[in-house]
């Protein structure tokens, strides 16, 4: 047994010659066992695909994906700290869809004095837009409705035309009637006579009826309107009414060749106001001093609440500079003023405003002089506020 096991290694090693023994081990020569173990490697990385000499490239990074609108408005919430609330998503959704051009500067404007969009604000705007909204579809329906009395006004018209005529006819008709009996001639003409006689009496009254009650109709109709288009919180004027005032206003303008000018303004530190004393009293704020700019109105000054702490007064016939004069009048009658809240009795200081005057420049319209009152609005409030500022012509 013993002289078969050097027989046995020595088969071994000629089946292996790669291969040396240490003790009952195969040991794998230096170089012979390097190049195995690069064979195994390569079958590993061929066994899941890849090589070392022909990996694949790394995979390419995504291209950036299209922001949905969902996106963008989550990203709109953020960047402005606002809640998810049904009211804001309505109004970011407005303002990213450009869905009302009024609600897109409303909020360029608040973004642009805060530095973004507050809750205060969105509530502001959004509350003016459904205001607005409300109006004009009161308004349409109050043009509807003038048009169908006008429509029942001619029907009437037309019916007692007719009546007229009918009568008339029945009058040409005695000739056809010769021949007869003349008792039973006289009979037939006085039926008919009288028939037509009571009905015309019974259209005439109900005619007199329809046409008092829509006299009535027509002061509901125009306290309707005058409700529509005015302010709510402080009387006056309020911006849809005043948009249609101001294209009339440019368009007297243009035709008489007369001057046209547009004051903007806009309480000081308002949401200070409301976040220390409350909003009934910046309620109270935004009666008094839209009381005191009425103040100043006459037939040449129309004013009218713009939205929010925001104002507008239009004066025709009148040079940027006497208009800016106005306003600052009203300006330092204000700001000369210590409030108090009336029912705390806790003092709420001096309250001011800021404005921006603009007049009507050649080629302009009414939105491109209103936007050049806002701009110099803009920098009053930069150069400190509590000052009237003309636009740069």
């Amino acid at each position: 047994m013993s002289s078969m096991r050097p027989m046995n290694k020595l088969a071994a090693d000629a089946a292996h010659p790669d291969m040396t023994t240490a003790g009952d081990r195969r040991v794998p020569h230096g170089d012979d066992a390097r190049a195995r173990t690069q064979r195994l490697a390569d079958a590993v990385r061929s066994l899941f695909g890849r090589t070392e000499d022909h990996a694949p490239p790394p995979p390419a990074a995504p291209e950036p994906r299209e922001l949905t609108l969902f996106d963008r408005i989550g990203t709109f919430f953020e960047a402005h700290n606002l809640e998810p609330t049904p009211a804001h998503y309505e109004l970011v959704h407005g303002y990213l869809t450009n869905a009302d051009r009024k609600l897109v500067d409303a909020v360029d404007r608040a973004v642009a004095r805060e530095g973004q969009l507050s809750a205060e604000s969105a509530e502001l705007i959004l509350a003016e837009v459904r205001t607005d909204m409300s109006a004009e579809l009161l308004a349409d329906l109050i043009d509807k409705a003038q048009m169908g009395l006008t429509e029942i006004a001619g029907v009437a018209k037309q019916s007692r035309a007719d009546a007229t005529a009918y009568g008339q006819a029945l009058e040409t008709q005695v000739a056809g009637l010769a021949g007869f009996a003349p008792e039973n001639v006289l009979a037939t003409l006085v039926q008919l006579t009288s028939s037509m006689i009571e009905r015309t009496r019974a259209a005439e009254a109900q005619l007199r009826d329809a046409g008092k009650q829509m006299n009535e109709l027509r002061g509901s109709l125009a306290e309707a309107r005058r409700v529509a288009e005015s302010d709510a919180l402080t009387g006056l004027a309020n911006r849809r009414a005043f948009e249609a005032k101001l294209r009339r206003a440019v368009g007297h303008a243009r035709e008489q060749g007369k001057p046209l000018a547009l004051a903007f303004c806009d309480i000081d530190h308002f949401k200070k106001i409301n976040d220390t004393h409350g909003h009934d009293v910046g309620d109270r704020i935004l009666k008094f001093v839209a009381q005191r700019l009425a103040s100043a109105s006459s037939n040449n000054c129309y004013v009218a609440r713009h939205g929010g702490e925001e104002f507008v007064m239009l004066f025709q016939d009148m040079e940027v500079d006497e208009a800016a004069r106005i306003v600052d009048d009203v300006r330092a009658d204000l700001q000369d003023r210590r409030l108090i809240a009336k029912q705390s009795g806790e003092p709420i200081g001096q309250v001011s405003f800021s404005a921006g005057v603009a007049g009507l420049a050649a080629g302009e319209n009414g939105r491109q002089m209103l936007r050049a009152a806002d701009q110099a609005l803009y920098r009053a409030k930069r150069e400190g506020r509590n000052r009237v500022v003309t636009a740069e012509g």
